[in-house]
């Protein structure tokens, strides 16, 4: 692998495997501790946005840092630098191990986790999307807008394409690496009185099927203009993918034996246990129409794992110090260290079923079609209930068809509970993979539309 991004053209703005080794290796070698860590993550991130269905910003960003964790006894430190010159290496860890001889002692610390085998995984890097130029970026864009143009709406959104190195290394013998790739494009498509969104995302540029997404935008957008009333309820609800994978992301942050052991779980104390409907929900680092990376941010091999099937739940992810403080075995899931959330499922996916969107809509005598959840925040973690709205083409559904455009509605909505009367699964996945975290892109998941029985809004809006 080594060799094969040594060679590959400059403008992927990679540092190798090779080069990046060089950096972690050296602040291993200076660190001053028991044992310490490194975390090395490059990124180029180039972006083609457009509004008023015309391209108005390119940027491109090339960022990489290194974050240290020094270990003496029960003590850890950790900092982070920009700076991968020599001086930065030397100052960033000095300092690290500085720091862990005066931060408190962790009494549950566990040790960083040994070095284990971690098993081959597809590649999640594709050449031509590190080496996408301006100028095709802004075709891709130009496939978006001039539709929108021509039918008197306008687009606004962007097109993106990263490549990202991450490494990890420690005193532990831990050496891991994978390179990988990420395109996306979304839109949203307005008219004089109604909006509709579209995304595409995937490892390979050439996959982003800009001219789908511009059709799907631009004929729910006509449908959606001019929204009427419809009052707020209990509504049977058909779910785009969009709003699927807002479900399936704050249900991520549960499926975790962290959130188990704080007791902040659905599943605490139900494993085995029907928790949904029937619905399937995996983490499979090796899904090669994800974004496959077979370790997690310790560098420890990442495990498939069912964490709901057909509506139980059978599991949740670890990482080494959760798995350690419970006696549980680590999956391999942490996240880039940090203080607010330890581990995370980061390549999920709701597992497909047998129907058609048309299928979907066609089940429903009366209710609402979603196209996806917008400002959607926490109210009770345990009990899974967030709150939103609805946003960018929301209709009513009547005897088995859309019937007309309807103004957003605010929800407040147990999103566990909500697939408790799951009536019906798409057979199409839509991959998402433009989440972020820390800077860091480490989630993608892929998830179909659902049919629900029941969903709770509690408000109108005025549009």
């Amino acid at each position: 692998m080594s060799q094969t991004v040594a060679a590959r053209d400059a403008t992927a703005g990679l540092f190798g495997e090779a080069e990046l080794r060089r950096i972690a290796q050296e602040a291993l070698r200076q660190a001053d501790g028991d044992e310490a860590e490194a975390v090395v993550v490059a990124r180029t991130l180039e972006l083609t946005r457009f509004a008023n269905s015309a391209i108005h910003q390119n940027v491109s960003s090339r960022e990489a840092q290194l974050q240290v964790r020094v270990v003496r006894g029960k003590r850890i430190a950790m900092l982070t630098t920009s700076d991968l010159g020599p001086e930065g290496i030397a100052r960033v860890t000095r300092s690290a191990s500085d720091l862990s001889r005066l931060v408190p002692e962790n009494p549950e610390f566990g040790g960083l986790p040994d070095a284990r085998p971690i098993s081959t995984a597809p590649s999640a890097f594709v050449d031509r999307t590190a080496a996408t130029t301006p100028l095709e970026r802004a075709r891709l864009a130009e496939r978006i807008c001039r539709p929108t143009r021509e039918r008197s709406l306008v687009a606004a959104g962007y097109v993106s394409t990263t490549a990202q190195e991450i490494a990890i290394a420690s005193t532990r013998g831990v050496w891991a690496y994978s390179p990988e790739t990420r395109a996306n494009a979304e839109a949203v498509c307005i008219g004089d009185a109604g909006s509709a969104w579209a995304e595409r995302s995937s490892i390979d540029v050439a996959r982003v099927d800009a001219d789908g997404l511009a059709s799907e935008a631009i004929a729910k957008c006509i449908a959606a203009q001019s929204p009427r009333d419809l009052d707020a309820g209990t509504y049977e609800v058909v779910l785009e993918p969009y709003a699927v994978n807002d479900i399936a992301a704050f249900l991520g942050l549960a499926l975790t034996g962290v959130a188990v052991e704080e007791g902040r779980s659905f599943v605490g104390g139900k494993l085995g246990q029907r928790v949904t409907g029937d619905v399937t929900i995996r983490e499979d680092p090796f899904d090669p129409e994800c974004v496959p990376r077979p370790f997690d941010f310790e560098g420890q091999p990442s495990r498939a794992v069912t964490l709901i099937e057909q509506g139980v739940a059978r599991a949740v992810v670890y990482d080494s110090a959760t798995a350690h403080r419970t006696g549980a075995e680590n999956t391999g899931h942490a996240l880039p260290p940090n203080s607010f959330l330890s581990c995370t499922p980061m390549h999920g996916r709701v597992e497909a079923g047998d129907q058609t969107r048309e299928e979907l809509i066609r089940g429903v005598r009366r209710g609402v079609l979603v196209t996806r959840f917008h400002y959607t925040r926490w109210v009770h973690q345990l009990r899974t209930i967030v709150t939103g709205m609805t946003r960018d083409g929301t209709f009513a559904i009547e005897d088995g068809e859309i019937a007309y455009p309807v103004k957003n509605f605010r929800f407040t909505q147990s999103y566990h509970e909500a697939l408790a009367g799951t009536l019906g699964v798409g057979r199409e996945l839509h991959l998402f993979a433009a989440s972020e975290f820390g800077g860091v892109s480490a989630i993608a998941r892929r998830v179909p539309a659902l049919r629900l029985a029941a969903f709770t809004f509690t408000g109108t809006t005025q549009y």
